[in-house]
This record gives structure tokens, C-alpha cells and sequence, in this order.
């Protein structure tokens, strides 16, 4: 029944498939929640905001996962995802497959290669080192969402693990002639477990079209590395990142209007499972911005609670304390507050996971 459910799917899309895969999965999720913000700046002066939300736990989508065997240890595999808003039923960004959208070979021994768009690598090391894993509140507030989006054109190789282990390379090449490093991406990443620590390190680079690190939160290039340790119920997380673009070639924008090059990050943060339905969540952030760009602190906590196997509800509660220079917004790229005004934010909300 599901294979012939995404046979119909797959041909009101305009694919036809001559042969069934091996392996064909119809995966995704949905949330929605109610979200509340103060202090946000308008032409009118500061007022406060309250909405529906579509992805401030993270956004809705829905995805298509192939598997053939071809033997010895070898399978030909594919993904397709689609990012969409609940609220709208809008698809989010630019393409209508806009987080995966490859093809490639997976091998037991030697790992997997994938050939189309991919989630970046910062996106999924975020995603481990930060205890809210990256939801609009979170690590990804004080890079302004440099640390997640896709690589497009890209090659993406997956080692498998080795002793706990394991690396990630992606190359996202810019199809330009002439200049092979105009709009080019390249990212690396390491993963090491032992026992209940796991440690993380990446270095990311994303250029603009004409080969440059021209924009600290979009073109240039990203440091990272953290930790995190589990004991019993509570697991600790600790992270650093930086940012960094060139100094000739920086150009001011609305999120950088004193040309900054360099933007530091770093945090702390604990989650506790109390029960195997409720797990609370605690985090403090802190950003520093070269050039008077000005320095910010994020205090965040939360909670999730699981209906079922496949249904949770969360809640967070954060306030964002901004320097004489700073706005940044208590949630993600959205609805900043005056420069140096703090702001508060909460959001509640379901995920069902299918």
C-alpha cells in the first residue's frame, strides 16, 4: 500500500519509475505552534507580536528515501525532501526538493557518496552540540542562520565509523567558468565517541559569486567544536564557533552595518530526561562581534513531552540581552528588537513524525 501510495505521489509529480526499488520509504513531519514575542521593531516604534508558527521547533517536511541492493555490500541510494510551512502549505526556499536532492552509492565498509543537494554539514553538527537543537531559539540566533542551508551542486562523502570514529567531506561547486572558486562551498567535519562523550569539530567555507568571504553571516568562513557528555538522565553540551570573512572584501548589509569580519559564539547548555515521556532543556549563549558590532547573551529553557512514539509537544521560554550595539532577535533571523533592547520570546507547539 505504501509503495503504490508513492507511485501515485511520484507520477502527479511528473516522475514515472520503470522499476519498483528495492526499498522505497514515504517519511516526513508536521508542526505547528502558537508563539509570542515583545519588544520587536517597527516603523511605529516597539509592539509586540502574536502569531501562529510553522517551524520555530523547525520546519515541516516531507521526504522520499530509495534503497536498491546491488550486492557485494553496495546499494544505490537516493533522497528527496521538501521543506514546507504548516501554516501556508508553502515550500520553503528556492527549489521544491530544497534539503535533499541526490543520488549515490552506500557501501558497508567504505561509506557513502552522495551526488545533488544536501543539508550543509554545520547544519547536522548544530544540530548535536546544541541542547534546543537548533530551533529558532538557539545556537543559531547569534550566526543569524549561518550554520544551517543546503549545498547545491555538491558531492557529499560519509565515512563509516571507525573505533567511534567518523568524518564528513562536501563539495558544492559553483558551475562558474573561469573561476572554479566563485559561489563555491566546501565543509569538513569529525565525529569522535567514547563512552558517553562525543566530540565535534568543522570547518565550513561559502563564497560569494565572485570567489570572496565578503559577508560575515552569509559568504565566509565558519569554525566549530564542542562537546557533549552523557551521564545517566542529564546529557551536558558546550560549543564554540566563529565566523570570520575578509577584511578587503567584507561588505555591510542589514544584519552587519559596521562591516564586522569576525563574530565568536559560545555556549553552554544540559537537558534532563526526568521520565521516558518529559525531557527538560536548559542553554546560555553568548556572541561577541568585532568592529562596535556588539556582544549579546541568550538565555533559553525548555521542554518536551511525548504523546506517543511519533507525537511530541514542546515548549520554550528565552530572553536575548542585548549590548549598546547589538539586536540580535530572541528567535532566529526574525522580528529583531531595536538596537540594544533585549527581547523575550515563547513558543508552544506539536510535532507528529511520520
Amino acid at each position: 500500500m505504501k509503495k503504490k501510495l508513492v507511485c501515485v505521489m511520484l507520477t502527479s509529480l511528473g516522475f514515472c519509475a520503470a522499476h519498483a526499488q528495492s526499498s522505497l520509504t514515504l517519511y516526513g513531519r508536521v508542526a505547528a505552534d502558537l508563539d509570542f514575542v515583545n519588544h520587536v521593531a517597527t516603523s511605529d516604534g516597539s509592539k509586540n507580536l502574536f502569531r501562529f508558527g510553522s517551524n520555530q521547533y523547525g520546519a515541516s517536511f516531507l521526504g522520499l528515501l530509495g534503497k536498491e541492493d546491488i550486492g557485494g555490500g553496495t546499494k544505490v541510494v537516493f533522497n528527496l525532501e521538501n521543506m514546507f510551512l504548516a501554516g501556508t502549505g508553502q515550500t520553503i526556499g528556492d527549489a521544491y526538493w530544497n534539503r535533499y536532492a541526490y543520488v549515490g552509492l552506500s557501501n558497508d565498509t567504505y561509506g557513502s557518496l552522495w551526488a545533488g543537494r544536501a543539508m550543509v554539514l554545520s547544519d547536522a553538527t548544530e544540530w548535536y552540540l546544541d541542547p534546543f537543537v537548533a530551533q529558532q531559539t538557539s545556537v543559531l540566533n547569534f550566526s543569524r542562520y549561518r550554520g544551517t542551508g543546503q549545498a547545491v551542486n555538491a558531492l557529499t562523502y560519509n565515512s563509516p565509523e571507525m573505533h567511534g570514529l567518523s568524518f564528513r567531506v562536501q563539495n558544492g561547486f559553483g558551475n562558474t567558468a573561469g573561476n572554479f572558486k566563485a559561489s563555491r562551498t566546501f565543509s569538513a567535519s569529525v565525529q569522535y565517541s567514547l563512552g558517553g562523550f562525543t566530540g565535534y569539530g568543522l570547518y565550513d567555507e561559502r563564497r560569494d559569486a565572485n570567489g570572496n568571504f565578503s559577508g560575515l553571516y552569509s559568504n565566509s568562513r565558519e569554525y566549530m567544536a564542542g562537546a557533549t557528555y552523557q551521564l545517566q538522565a542529564w546529557k551536558f553540551y558546550a560549543g564554540y564557533q566563529q565566523l570570520v570573512s575578509s577584511g578587503s572584501d567584507t561588505v555591510a548589509d542589514p544584519t552587519n552595518t559596521v562591516g564586522a569580519t569576525r563574530a565568536t559564539q559560545e555556549w553552554v547548555g544540559v537537558s534532563y530526561q526526568f521520565d521516558p515521556a518529559l525531557q527538560l532543556q536548559a542553554a546560555w549563549y553568548h556572541t561577541n562581534v568585532n568592529h562596535g558590532g556588539g556582544t549579546a547573551n541568550l538565555a533559553a529553557i525548555g521542554a518536551t513531552y511525548n504523546l506517543s512514539k511519533r507525537t511530541f509537544i514542546y515548549v520554550v521560554v528565552a530572553s536575548m540581552f542585548n549590548g549598546a550595539n547589538a539586536a540580535f532577535p530572541v528567535e532566529t533571523q526574525d522580528s529583531p528588537p531595536e538596537q540594544g533592547h533585549n527581547q523575550q520570546g515563547s513558543y508552544i507547539g506539536i510535532m507528529h513524525m511520520f
